[in-house]
């Protein structure tokens, strides 16, 4: 199912138009409770803030928060990946995409990524989507192997860049000591990833989404107290700086345009 988005994005440079080229910005993090919907919701509320056409795709059938939250603001398709023959259908749709930014949420687990890899690889070789990951992680053991795993069967051993998020949710940025010195946070940088550390999101706003769900670019003016108004925009300003390295080849050509 799609959503007619109703922001006005302003006009591609014919570069990107001519060519096509998509990326596809999956946020995972293999399992739940790391902030994978709320990493995609920033991802894609920074881009349509800044005048970017994004499709989202809901992968999540047990809590579809993205599609509650763009539904209104962009097109959303919905996808079942919790098989094979459900993977190959998100691939269809994603053929007919017109926007150039995709961003999706995936939900807990593997999700049959393993079984589909080689697959999903050339598919979206074929059809000139680049895969960004942004990984989401705690301070768990679990969450080094989750990520160590991606590297070597999942997303992370064909995606073009990639981003290690160190959830803020879970402690301050010298607290993730475990990832810090692992072997896995040492693979990840030989791939040429990178990584970042997201600061938590005040609570009152976490809870204020949830009953106003809305792209977080919108909420200031949603009802927001002053303060917590002007604490979200600079929680923005900080995520934008976390994001940046999956931002980089669009900002540029903004800039330039």
């Amino acid at each position: 199912m799609t959503k007619q988005k109703d922001d006005n994005p302003t006009l591609l440079s014919s570069s990107m138009t001519g060519s096509l080229h998509k990326t596809l910005t999956v946020s995972g993090g293999n399992k739940g409770g790391v902030g994978k919907s709320l990493v995609a919701t920033t991802m894609a509320s920074l881009l349509l803030a800044r005048g970017e056409a994004v499709t989202l795709i809901e992968a999540d059938q047990t809590n579809p928060d993205i599609a509650r939250r763009f539904a209104h603001h962009a097109p959303v398709l919905l996808a079942d990946v919790s098989d094979r023959d459900g993977w190959i259908a998100l691939l269809d749709a994603l053929e007919t995409v017109t926007t150039p930014h995709i961003v999706m949420s995936l939900p807990a687990g593997t999700n049959e990524i393993e079984a589909i890899q080689n697959l999903l690889m050339r598919t979206l070789a074929t059809l000139d989507i680049e895969l960004h990951l942004l990984f989401s992680l705690s301070r768990q053991h679990d969450s080094m192997e989750l990520i160590g795993k991606s590297l070597t069967q999942g997303l992370a051993s064909f995606a073009q860049r990639g981003v290690a998020l160190k959830n803020g949710f879970f402690g301050r940025e010298e607290q993730f000591d475990r990832w810090n010195t692992s072997k896995q946070r040492q693979n990840w940088l030989k791939q040429g990833f990178t990584e970042t550390y997201l600061p938590e999101l005040n609570h009152r706003i976490v809870d204020f989404l949830e009953s106003h769900p809305q792209p977080l670019h919108h909420l200031a003016s949603a009802g927001l107290t002053t303060a917590l108004r002007l604490d979200l925009e600079d929680w923005l300003t900080a995520a934008q700086r976390s994001l940046i390295p999956l931002g980089k080849e669009s900002t540029a050509q903004q800039e330039v345009a």
